[in-house]
């Protein structure tokens, strides 16, 4: 009988929660409030891009392997009150259509932004393009930043395709 307990005890306590040990939830990587043209710099600098090029303090045109463009750009810097540097990063690329095209790309950037909110696309007179707005808010790791810009490169692959199917290309 002391045998049937101690299994159901043992048994039973497999199933009990124990405490975990408590994961730190805080890396050991700098965290920025604002960025500044330096760190901006830094941070594309590390990305690997085929062409970097600086056009104003704080305005990147970019081209990444296989030839697409982007531009970043830093927003709100220097505000009174805030840290030093930028707090708001655009990242933005645009392609040119034919005015054929426009109706197409039109509904077809409305159901993109309907299906993706991680990034915007605009139609304008005579291009398309798409951005996703980065904020340092409550702080930011350059890792994060790093990751922010993959997955503007993510979406925007997405973008073409959906450009190319839906225009027949």
């Amino acid at each position: 009988m002391r045998y049937v307990i101690a299994a159901m005890l043992a048994v039973f306590s497999l199933g009990m929660a124990v405490p975990a040990e408590a994961q730190s939830r805080r890396g050991t990587e700098e965290v920025y409030f604002a960025l500044t043209h330096a760190d901006l710099q830094t941070v594309l600098s590390r990305q690997g891009y085929d062409e970097l090029k600086q056009v104003e303090p704080g305005i990147f045109n970019i081209t990444v392997e296989g030839g697409f463009k982007m531009t970043v750009e830093q927003r709100v810097c220097d505000e009174e009150g805030q840290p030093e540097g930028c707090l708001g990063l655009s990242i933005m690329a645009s392609w040119g259509y034919s005015p054929e095209q426009r109706p197409t790309l039109e509904e077809l950037a409305n159901t993109f932004n309907g299906q993706y909110s991680i990034a915007k696309v605009i139609v304008f007179d005579e291009a398309i393009a798409i951005e996703r707005y980065v904020i340092t808010d409550g702080g930011v790791t350059l890792e994060h930043v790093s990751r922010e810009l993959n997955e503007f490169l993510n979406i925007s692959d997405v973008l073409v395709e959906r450009m190319i199917e839906a225009l027949g290309l």
